[in-house]
C-alpha cells in the first residue's frame, strides 16, 4: 500500500492480563485508508477498523471497527484475525466470549502470527475452552520462540528447566533466557525483567551456567524493581530468611507490602507473620 499526504500516526495497545498485547503502528491519510477500504483492500480495512477502535483520527466506533476487522480477517490480514481474539477474550466492544477468541487466536496462529501463537499456546494449557493441552502448547510456544517473540522463548525456557520441553536441559533454559533479555525492554513486568528474574535464579542455584550468587541476587533483585511479581516475592523470601544476604525482616516487609494491594497475589498472612515477629 502506498500512503500519501498528511499522516495520521496511530498506536493499538490492547493489554491481555499475562497474555500479549497487539502493539500495531499506523503511519497512514484516512482518506485514502477509507477509499482502499471501500474497494476491498484487507490491509486498508485493518488500519481502518484501528482508527475506528482507538478513535483517534476518526470519531470512535466499535461496531464499524470490529465489521471491519472481521472483513480483514476473511480477506486473510491475520493481525485483525487476532485483534478480534482479543477484543472477544477482553469484552471490548462486544460481549466476552472465549470460544470465539479461542478460534481467533487458533486462526491467526495456524497463520503463522508469533503473538497469537503465544497467545493460543497460553489457552491450550490452561484449558481455557477444551481440555488442558500442554504437549501440545509446549509446541505452539516452540514455534513462536523460533520466531523470536520473547514471552514464548521464556515459556519455552521454563520447560527446559522443568522438563515440559522433552528434556531437562538447563544450558538450554540459560541460552533462552538470554535471548529474551537481549531486547532491553525496561516497561513494568516485560520480557526482559521476567527473563532477568529466571537468569538471576539459575545464577544462585548454579544450574547451566557457573554459580554466582552476586550477579544471580543482583538479576533476581532488578527483576523485583521492574514489578515482576514473582522477583518480588523472591526478594522477601530472601531477606526474611537471610538467604545470600544478611537476614533483615523490615526489607522483607517493604517487598511484601509491593503486592498487598495486588488481586492475583495474596501476601497478607506473610505481612501478618512478619509485623508479629517485628512485634507492630
Amino acid at each position: 500500500m502506498r500512503f500519501l499526504q498528511s499522516l495520521v500516526l496511530l498506536v493499538i495497545i490492547i493489554l491481555f492480563n499475562d497474555e500479549t498485547k497487539s502493539e500495531l503502528s499506523i503511519d497512514t491519510d484516512v482518506k485514502i485508508l477509507i477509499a482502499q477500504s471501500d474497494e476491498g483492500n484487507p490491509d486498508a480495512k485493518f488500519y481502518l477498523g484501528s482508527i475506528y477502535y482507538i478513535g483517534k483520527g476518526l470519531k470512535q466506533d466499535y461496531s464499524k471497527a470490529i465489521d471491519l476487522f472481521k472483513e480483514a480477517s476473511e480477506r486473510g490480514n491475520i493481525a485483525a484475525t487476532f485483534n478480534l481474539g482479543i477484543i472477544y477474550a477482553k469484552g471490548r466492544g462486544v460481549e466476552i466470549d472465549e470460544k470465539k477468541a479461542f478460534e481467533y487466536y487458533k486462526r491467526a496462529a495456524f497463520g503463522g502470527l508469533p503473538q497469537a501463537q503465544y497467545n493460543y499456546a497460553l489457552w491450550l494449557r490452561e484449558g481455557r475452552v477444551e481440555d488442558p493441552k500442554p504437549v501440545e502448547a509446549m509446541e505452539w510456544f516452540k514455534v513462536s520462540s523460533n520466531k523470536n517473540f520473547d514471552r514464548s522463548s521464556i515459556e519455552v525456557a521454563k520447560g527446559y528447566e522443568n522438563g515440559t520441553a522433552g528434556r531437562r536441559d538447563y544450558r538450554e533454559a540459560v541460552k533462552l533466557y538470554r535471548r529474551a533479555r537481549a531486547n532491553e525492554d525496561y516497561r513494568d513486568n516485560s520480557p526482559y525483567f521476567n527473563s532477568t528474574f529466571y537468569l538471576g535464579k539459575l545464577y544462585l542455584r548454579g544450574l547451566g551456567v557457573t554459580r554466582d550468587e552476586k550477579k544471580g541476587l543482583r538479576f533476581v533483585r532488578d527483576a523485583a524493581n521492574g514489578n515482576v511479581h514473582e522477583a518480588i516475592i523472591e526478594m522477601a523470601k530472601i531477606y526474611e530468611q537471610g538467604r545470600y544476604v544478611k537476614k533483615d525482616l523490615k526489607v522483607a516487609l517493604d517487598y511484601y507490602n509491593k503486592l498487598q494491594n495486588n488481586d492475583l497475589i495474596d501476601v497478607k498472612d506473610d505481612i501478618d507473620r512478619i509485623k508479629e515477629a517485628l512485634n507492630y
